[in-house]
């Protein structure tokens, strides 16, 4: 029985013996670890810094609520404090106290705040500051976009980014004339357009809180155009003076599969005037799009119909198909349409009667209007005539 205690006390005096030998290994790694996670490095979400097309320049960044700041400070050692501006413009510091910079330049604010360290706290610290996130905050964005209203953004964030978040332009948008308003009242004017082709970040800024952007609404009558055929998001759009057809393609037309990107067919023109031109693609660069003009992309090839009928646009090329068959296609004419009248027209410039042409992969089809709608319709020919007698028959009686 001895025995049996003897050898269980001994048991337990070598057990507490072990589980102190492995405190003494343990304990102080994990100590040490620690102080130095408190002291030299900075929380893992702190660091997910926000994507940058080009460095922050700390003489024009501007700080305010909702930056966030990494202070380092060595004395004996090396203590490091993330930290976020309050929402009255501050710093609170460790140890050391409130330093005020909303407002200030950050390379004004690091000065400022490694002064006030050294007066306030450690007069032999080494001191560094640098700016981990800018912050988040509300944009507003009006006009001719397609979600108006208050965007968050940061202040790295550029107007590409802002029309993104407002879910794209509106069609009938002057991309060309963006207006950003500041607080001091000054006001900015962007062409976005310019941006997209050249590639200029004056014209795709950033902002700071309490800008405003507005996107003004374009007049149809004065700058639209229609848009037809395999593109994305064809209809009413609005162009710049003197915009060539080549520019306008970078800028806005993205072609679906199966696009004839090498002619583009323009109708031109109101009422009896109109022309239907075939630009070739050694042409783009050099045309320039007027008002109401209407621009056709084809299918690799394929026949367009234009003029007065009820669906205009492009269809695949069907061998054997006549022009009323296409004129079909496009809903058949208008009331003021005449496909009788119909006319072909060629790749090469030449005309035909749409009754006698033998139809080839690229050809345009145009429905002309009805001499009668030309002589009765509203504002027709007849009307004029009978108002320009009814105003010589009142003068006439008036001085006899």
């Amino acid at each position: 029985m001895r025995i049996c205690k003897l050898i269980f006390f001994l048991s337990i005096s070598m057990s507490l013996l072990q589980a102190q030998e492995f405190g003494r290994l343990e304990t102080p790694g994990k100590e040490v670890a620690q102080e130095e996670q408190e002291e030299s490095t900075l929380p893992v979400e702190v660091m997910k810094l926000q994507p940058l097309d080009q460095v922050v320049d700390p003489n024009k960044y501007i700080l305010g609520p909702g930056d966030e700041i990494g202070i380092s400070i060595q004395i004996d050692k090396v203590k490091t404090f993330p930290l976020v501006v309050t929402p009255t413009g501050d710093l609170f510091i460790p140890s050391v106290g409130v330093c005020q910079v909303a407002g200030l330049s950050l390379s004004a604010a690091i000065d400022k705040v490694k002064t006030f360290i050294r007066t306030n706290a450690f007069p032999q610290a080494k001191t560094h500051m640098v700016l981990l996130n800018p912050r988040i905050f509300n944009l507003q964005v009006t006009g001719a976009v397609q979600k108006p209203g208050f965007i968050k953004v940061s202040s790295v964030s550029r107007l590409a980014e802002v029309i993104e978040l407002a879910e794209g332009f509106n069609p009938l948008a002057k991309e060309f004339a963006i207006e950003v308003k500041h607080p001091d009242g000054s006001i900015d004017q962007i062409d976005f357009i310019d941006f997209l082709l050249s590639g200029n970040l004056e014209n795709n800024p950033t902002f700071m809180e309490g800008d405003q952007v507005m996107v003004p609404f374009g007049d149809v009558a004065e700058a639209g155009i229609m848009l037809n055929g395999p593109v994305e998001d064809p209809g009413v759009d609005i162009i710049t003076a003197n915009e060539t057809l080549s520019d306008y393609i970078k800028r806005r037309v993205i072609f679906l599969p199966g696009a004839e990107v090498d002619n583009v067919i323009i109708t031109r023109g109101k009422g009896n005037s109109q022309e239907v031109v075939i630009i070739e693609s050694a042409k783009i660069k050099s045309t320039i799009l007027k008002p109401g003009d209407r621009l056709d992309f084809g299918w690799e090839r394929g026949i367009s119909v234009t003029g007065f009928v009820q669906e205009a646009g492009s269809f695949t090329y069907y061998p054997g198909y006549s022009a009323m068959d296409y004129i079909a296609l496009a809903g058949g004419n208008t009331i003021e349409g005449n496909p009788g009248d119909a006319q072909v027209i060629h790749l090469d410039g030449n005309e035909e009667s749409a009754k006698d042409a033998r139809l080839r992969r690229g050809d345009v089809i145009y429905v002309p209007r009805t001499f009668s709608n030309f002589l009765f319709g509203n504002s027709g020919l007849l009307t004029v005539v009978i108002s320009l007698t009814s105003v010589l028959l009142a003068f006439i009686a008036a001085t006899q």
